[in-house]
């Protein structure tokens, strides 16, 4: 009995030395979290603009229709400030392109412990006047900035990230350098809880797929292309439909990654063919069913699950590509365009080029060329002089 009490003694301080090593020692997926920073501030980007045309419609004085849903949310009494529907159109568009400002930024990657927090009080207020818009990437994002919040998603390819290695070199101290343990743990905590809430939406939607017959059948795909509003390629749906062994293993597949996501990830070889069949999947849907947004989103996410050895490998071989490539850009000489001047001066004169000379034979300005030479310039003829005195007419 005291040799099982000391075993378990024994790992539980092993398991809670490791455990406190991988939260304090360094920052985990620092490159995949820069990588969601950017594609949740691409995404955000994309959609506001697009939106710009109909944007009174969705989320300003036109989205009266929904707003019954907005006064029974549970979403906090002071979000009522922006994007208030009855405030004046320039305050509404000034809101506007200050999220979508914001959402630069955060691509970016300027001030993100600010811009961040800014950054989804507003996209709540917005995305919250209009339930009926968006699909559950918004949910999802949503879900995603707040542990965003705590994450050090700046730490690599950003401003932040730039300034930090300027004010480093010059050998300026941190003012928070002291605390920089406490950063460290935050950041991994955020980490954790970003993979556990995408795990928890995998498993699920593969648990429900599970209960349905037609997933157990194989042909839920079929059916799901026959629905008009996820058919945005029905040349393609209906190509794949035709073949029910290609339906049946999309079918499988979906819900056999989805459910065994998080246990393909403990290994190198299946970590790889987890993340490549997880984004093919979510690329399907945001072709074939026009679930675009949703689809960015989740890949976005998806990224935290690459280790950062491997963007650190495509970085190095990257890097002297783009490299060349720009100081290439930068050193192509540019030829002025000449002046009109200039170009009126270069142009041949036909009159000039019309008889052909000597290099000797100067002809005053304006005069003609003669047609052929003088008969006493033919050379043997042996009387240039006489020819010359005598008179005209002899």
């Amino acid at each position: 009995m005291s040799g099982l009490v000391t075993s378990a003694t024994t790992w539980l301080r092993t398991t809670y030395a490791a455990g406190e090593s991988w939260m304090l020692d360094s920052r985990k997926a620092s490159y995949g979290t820069a990588v969601l920073r950017i594609g949740f501030g691409l995404i955000l980007v994309v959609q506001l603009v697009a939106g710009w045309g109909d944007r009174s419609l969705a989320w300003g004085a036109g989205r009266s229709f929904a707003q019954g849903r907005v006064d029974v949310d549970e979403f906090p009494a002071f979000l009522d400030l922006f994007f208030n529907g009855s405030a004046p159109a320039w305050a509404f568009d000034l809101q506007y392109l200050a999220l979508v400002a914001l959402s630069v930024l955060l691509v970016l990657g300027w001030r993100s412990r600010i811009v961040i927090p800014v950054l989804l009080v507003l996209y709540i207020a917005l995305f919250r006047t209009n339930p009926f818009i968006g699909d559950g990437g918004i949910q999802l994002m949503r879900m995603v900035l707040v542990y965003m919040l705590f994450a050090d998603t700046s730490g690599r390819w950003s401003l932040d990230a730039r300034r930090r290695s300027a004010a480093q070199a010059s050998g300026t101290p941190s003012r928070f350098a002291s605390w920089a343990w406490l950063g460290t743990l935050l950041h991994n905590g955020a980490v954790l809880l970003i993979a556990f809430q995408i795990f928890v939406v995998y498993v699920a939607s593969a648990m429900y797929k599970i209960q349905g017959g037609m997933w157990q059948h194989g042909t839920a795909i079929y059916y799901v292309f026959q629905l008009d509003e996820f058919s945005t390629w029905p040349q393609v749906t209906e190509l794949i439909g035709r073949s029910g062994v290609l339906v049946a293993i999309l079918s499988y597949s979906a819900v056999f990654v989805q459910l065994f996501f998080p246990f393909l990830l403990l290994r190198r070889p299946t970590r790889i063919l987890a993340l490549i069949a997880i984004t093919g999947m979510h690329l399907g849907i945001g072709v074939l069913m026009g679930l675009m947004y949703f689809s960015m989103t989740m890949i976005a996410i998806d990224a935290i699950f690459i280790r950062d050895v491997t963007y650190e490998g495509v970085q190095r071989r990257l890097a002297p590509v783009l490299r060349r490539t720009w100081d290439r850009i930068r050193r192509r000489p540019t030829v002025p365009p000449a002046a009109p001047e200039e170009l009126a001066a270069d142009r041949p004169d036909p009159a000039r080029e019309a008889t052909p000379r000597e290099d000797g034979d100067l002809v005053p300005a304006g005069a003609a060329a003669p047609s052929s030479p003088p008969a006493g310039d033919v050379e043997g003829s042996g009387a240039p002089e006489r020819d010359a005195a005598m008179p005209a007419g002899s």
